[in-house]
């Protein structure tokens, strides 16, 4: 699993490389106290650190920033985090084989 955080260390999200897609698993908001849930259900999360959102099925990056659309800022350094991550992957072909 990758973390990725805001500049001010204020919202953390965690994902993963599936293939050629970042899968947002979940985002923890550290300044919130709200009870955590689970999104899209609502249903909330009992034993979760409080302003935990968990996402089921895990969106791509594109879903749940439309699924949290206010949170651009974390969103655009998650995308900046998944080129980096896709780029270095080794999973990628050799351009001398493609």
């Amino acid at each position: 699993m990758r973390t990725t955080q805001t500049r001010d260390g204020r919202k953390v999200a965690g994902w993963q490389l599936v293939g050629c897609s970042a899968r947002v698993l979940r985002v923890q908001f550290i300044s919130e106290s709200f009870a955590a849930y689970c999104l899209p259900s609502r249903a909330p999360l009992t034993g979760v650190q409080p302003g935990t959102i968990v996402f089921d099925p895990y969106p791509d990056l594109a879903a749940a920033r439309e699924l949290l659309p206010k949170h651009s800022d974390l969103w655009d350094v998650l995308r900046d985090d998944y080129w980096a991550a896709l780029m270095n992957s080794k999973a990628l072909p050799n351009s001398l084989e493609a």
